[in-house]
């Protein structure tokens, strides 16, 4: 892997194998550990004699020689395991390399195995603002719709549990409302003696309770008559609602026959 070891480096090994080489075919002598450490000191500035006897020497090569063809190996699968990314600019060129720009982080990229050329992980770009809310407003709007939806599915489950028919609805509809009315009814009467009260009343302090008396009542009647109108618009929606399932009803029954 040319360019990933320097040229005294690769000097310093060519000398290892050189003196290895010498030492299995003639036994190393004290010139050649000589000149050995001469270009050791020449090229690593490591100075440190070594001892004269042959055995010695020949050990201290040879470790000299495993611990440098050991670096040598570590160095290179330290590169071959580094990570490798793979990123397309905004012209469309794909690029590699061990080092990608900082701004292109924000535009996506892939991790690569550099052995095998298989993408690790994929990381997307970075949305912008608007995307973002965008994706806020989508998923809100889904949650609505989801939670309409099963209480929809509640709705329509109680329904055909508590009618059999919608004659059964319709009675249930007239009944509520009869006893809204009546409540109607009650309060209406109750307004009219508060302002014959309020009329009539001798002392001030009376006139004044009666006029409290007919600003609530007034208040209770308004809120009686929402009452009667929602609940006249859920009864018509039930009805409706219930007629439509058992019309699905009634057609997957004959689909199954």
């Amino acid at each position: 892997m040319p360019g990933l070891v320097s040229p005294a480096l690769h000097g310093l090994v060519a000398d290892l194998v050189e003196y290895g080489q010498a030492i299995r075919q003639t036994g190393l002598i004290v010139w050649q550990g000589n000149a050995f450490m001469s270009s050791v000191k020449i090229r690593t500035g490591f100075s440190s004699p070594l001892p004269r006897h042959p055995h010695f020497r020949s050990s201290c090569l040879s470790h000299v020689f495993v611990v440098l063809i050991t670096m040598m190996c570590t160095g290179f699968a330290s590169v071959a395991q580094a990570d490798l990314y793979r990123w397309t600019t905004k012209d469309g060129m794909v690029h590699y390399g061990d080092n990608m720009p900082s701004s292109q982080a924000l535009e996506g990229y892939d991790l690569i195995n550099p052995t095998t050329g298989e993408v690790i992980r994929h990381i997307d770009r970075a949305k912008t603002p608007q995307e973002l809310a965008a994706e806020a407003a989508a998923k809100t709007a889904e949650e609505k719709k989801q939670a309409e939806e099963e209480a929809q599915a509640r709705r329509d489950h109680m329904l055909l549990d508590l009618y059999s028919n919608t004659s059964d609805l319709e009675r249930a509809r007239k009944q509520r409302l009869d006893e809204i009315d009546g409540l109607i009814k009650q309060t209406e009467n109750a307004i009219a003696r508060a302002h014959k009260r309020s009329i009539n009343a001798a002392a001030e302090s009376e006139k004044k309770a009666a006029l409290r008396d007919l600003l609530q009542l007034r208040k209770n009647l308004f809120d009686l008559k929402e009452r009667r109108d929602e609940a006249s618009k859920r009864f018509d929606d039930d009805l409706r609602r219930f007629e439509q399932l058992q019309a699905e009803d009634k057609s997957s029954g004959q689909a199954g026959k």
